[in-house]
């Protein structure tokens, strides 16, 4: 069952391609590099994996930065695919959203690390996003086995510039601004503890 604002992002893109008279650019596509490079010295390296199928990933998922009012676009994911975002060392607040609804995900970051963030899939309600440990007995870490077949399972895919058009949108932004309130008024009902699980901290790094 599709969410309401999920059929709007739908009806986006087929009006997008009638009013165009042609099939409509993509927003992500699979990187010609399949592999990744280590991060840069000066900023963190967030690496969001996306390990569901075409059905349930039917959506492009734009991952946003946060600050106030405004939305800077870091990276799109899709089904079966992982994507990369880099960030300055320091405190950011993360948006992730199908268009229209989504969740937020804070993250202090070190600058030269790598992180890894799990997209998980909720039925009706977008992608959380889940930081994977480093340690730990959860579920959500990079020393478990469903780590390994994740990145197995999923290619390299990346935002194109047909992205910054698309999401940039008047009436794409309607729907992300209301799906923005909506998460951001969730994340700050939320408990110190049911928090601090969706927070990416600097100890989450990666070794290289």
């Amino acid at each position: 069952m599709m969410t309401r604002p999920s059929l709007f992002l739908l009806a986006l893109l087929m009006s997008s391609g009638v009013e165009a008279k042609e099939k409509p650019r993509p927003v992500v596509i699979e990187s010609a590099n399949q592999s990744v490079a280590a991060p840069p010295a000066d900023q963190a390296q967030i690496i969001f994996v996306e390990p569901i199928n075409k059905i349930q990933g039917m959506f492009p998922i734009a991952i946003y930065e946060l600050d106030g009012d405004k939305r800077t676009l870091l990276a799109v994911s899709w089904w079966k695919g992982k994507t990369v975002a880099l960030l300055p060392p320091g405190k950011h607040v993360l948006f992730a959203t199908p268009g229209g609804l989504g969740h937020i995900m804070e993250a202090n970051v070190e600058a030269g690390k790598r992180y890894y963030v799990l997209l998980r899939f909720i039925y009706a309600n977008g992608f959380q996003m889940r930081p994977l440990r480093t340690a730990g007995a959860s579920e959500y870490r990079t020393t478990s086995p469903d780590f390994a077949k994740w990145i197995h399972e999923t290619r390299w895919v990346e935002k194109t510039p047909e992205a910054e058009v698309f999401f940039a949108q008047e009436r794409v932004q309607k729907a992300m601004n209301t799906g923005q309130q909506t998460a951001v008024n969730n994340w700050q009902a939320k408990t110190a503890a049911e928090a601090a699980e969706l927070t990416l901290n600097p100890e989450d790094a990666v070794a290289e």
